[in-house]
């Protein structure tokens, strides 16, 4: 894949499907990408350019932007400059800080970012070690690969809530103002909680894959550092305690509203509005004159042919109306067509979450295409088989295409974002509402009966439907890939089953793409 684009595809719940593109800032002072998602359905499900508008694809998408999370691994965090507990310690050794507005505003954004950047390292260190389990040879010993790594979790974790329950002291005084001191402790209860969260899961992978000796010494570990935790937030009166026998209502609720409170740093303002407006008006504009032009050359001739107040010059003017309101309607009709291919159908402008700052442009289109009109690389992706053909009578699949076109202003980053950790790019999240695919399913359950031995066996069937995905991503420079990417979502009349990726496929183009 375009190494400075990155796509994510998976289930965000029953009827909702979540596409995650990561879009890296490269040198220079703009970055600009394309990309297309071609959505392949099924004629069966009733989904085409009569029944599903433009509108009521906007509907059913939700799109979110926001800073890519700045990158450290666990080890890094008490050490890296760039680390927000070392920022937190940089402004709170300065002289005054508590009175300064600049340094309170920079601290509240490190507990923000502290909480963000713990979350992503901790989840890039647990996807390290699914990856060692996942890529092991059979004969290889798992218990050596993952030791290590569990190790390093509960070592540097316990050094991060070390260092950043140091800074207590610093915090818990009277000229310290109250939102300062508060921000501190919520995020001092959501580092616990993260910790808490990946050690019970870490207990159950110790517990499948380490040796006996091994998983009896890192399960008693893993079991102190969750008690820790625990009497750490109950002494400090955190209310997120999970009880046995309570709803724990309250422990979910905080749960969920620290962590909104952490990736928030991480947001981006948005504002949509349609694409082409004001070209549109002076089309329409020009489609109005020329249609003007028509009935007045006929009004004009008849008049000088026949002379004022005639009968022919009555109908000439009758005429001449009648063909100048086909005439511009024609003519919007034909621009009308050149701008929905020539124009995108919104342009989302991106700025810093204060709205101060302009840090890029989105711009997106949704159309029903053509087979014909894809390109061919597309329809190899989608890797379209006999069966696939039988279940739509031949016909082909109906076919939409979202596209999108972004420019981000790197320059505009560097300076809205001095002060804090590297940002490197931005996420562009689509979360995607399949009900409307799900009006024309069958019953996703039936029962048929085979015979084994001369004995009936009832067996439940699934009923499933295949919405294939293949995205293309262009990164806007000379000789840059293409490259095409196929998702399956596995959906049935209840929703989404599961979702399958597959290897992205690679096109070299073969002249440069004018930016």
């Amino acid at each position: 894949m375009i190494k400075t684009i990155e796509q994510a595809v998976k289930a965000h719940d029953k009827y909702q499907v979540e596409i995650k593109l990561d879009y890296q800032l490269l040198p220079g002072t703009k970055t600009h990408y394309r990309i297309s998602t071609y959505f392949f359905i099924p004629q069966s499900l009733g989904v085409n350019r009569h029944t599903y508008s433009k509108k009521m694809f906007y509907r059913d998408a939700q799109n979110y932007i926001r800073l890519k999370t700045p990158a450290l691994i666990l080890r890094d965090f008490v050490e890296n400059p760039a680390s927000p507990l070392l920022i937190i310690e940089a402004v709170t050794a300065t002289e005054n800080w508590a009175k300064g507005p600049e340094c309170n505003a920079r601290l509240l954004d490190s507990f923000k970012f502290l909480s963000a950047m713990l979350k992503s390292a901790i989840r890039d260190h647990f996807i390290l070690i699914q990856k060692r389990i996942a890529e092991a040879p059979p004969s290889s010993k798992i218990n050596l690969m993952i030791h290590n790594l569990v190790e390093e979790f509960l070592v540097e974790t316990q050094r991060i809530t070390d260092k950043y329950r140091s800074f207590y002291a610093i915090f818990n005084l009277p000229n310290v103002d109250e939102p300062i001191f508060t921000a501190y402790q919520l995020t001092d209860e959501s580092i616990s909680l993260l910790i808490e969260e990946h050690a019970v899961e870490l207990f159950q992978i110790v517990g499948e894959y380490l040796k006996k000796g091994d998983k009896a010494d890192f399960k008693h570990k893993l079991s102190r550092r969750v008690q820790s935790e625990f009497k750490h937030r109950k002494a400090h009166g955190y209310r997120s305690i999970l009880k046995e026998g309570d709803d724990n209502e309250e422990y979910t609720y905080r749960l969920s509203v620290l962590k909104r409170r952490a990736s928030s740093i991480l947001f981006l303002s948005t504002s949509i509005r349609r694409e082409g407006t004001a070209l549109e008006q002076i089309v329409y504009a020009i489609a109005a004159g020329l249609s003007m032009i028509f009935a007045t050359i006929v009004a004009f001739y008849f008049q000088y042919k026949f002379g004022n107040f005639t009968f022919p010059f009555f109908i000439a003017l009758v005429v001449g109306y009648m063909f100048k309101d086909r005439i511009k309607e024609s003519i919007r009709n034909i621009f009308s067509k050149y701008l929905l291919n020539a124009l995108y159908d919104r342009r989302i402008v991106i700025k810093s979450l204060d709205g101060r700052h302009r840090l890029g442009i989105l711009k997106e289109k949704v159309s029903f295409v053509r087979e014909d009109d894809i390109p061919g690389a597309v329809l190899i992706a989608r890797n379209r088989d006999h069966i696939t053909e039988l279940d739509n009578d031949g016909q082909g699949e109906n076919i939409i295409c979202y596209s999108k076109d972004i420019i981000l202003f790197t320059d505009a980053f560097k300076q809205v974002f001095m002060d804090m950790p590297e940002i490197t790019g931005i996420n562009d999240i689509m979360r995607y509402d399949i009900r409307a695919y799900l009006n024309k399913m069958g019953v996703p359950v039936h029962e048929r009966a085979y015979l084994d031995d001369g004995q009936l066996i009832p067996v439940l069937c699934h009923k499933v439907y295949h919405l294939n995905l293949v995205s293309q991503y262009t990164a806007v420079a000379s000789q840059k890939e293409k490259v095409y990417k196929r998702s399956r979502l596995v959906l049935n009349q209840k929703g989404i089953k599961r979702v399958e990726i597959d290897v992205p496929v690679k096109t070299r183009l073969k002249q440069s793409i004018a930016g």
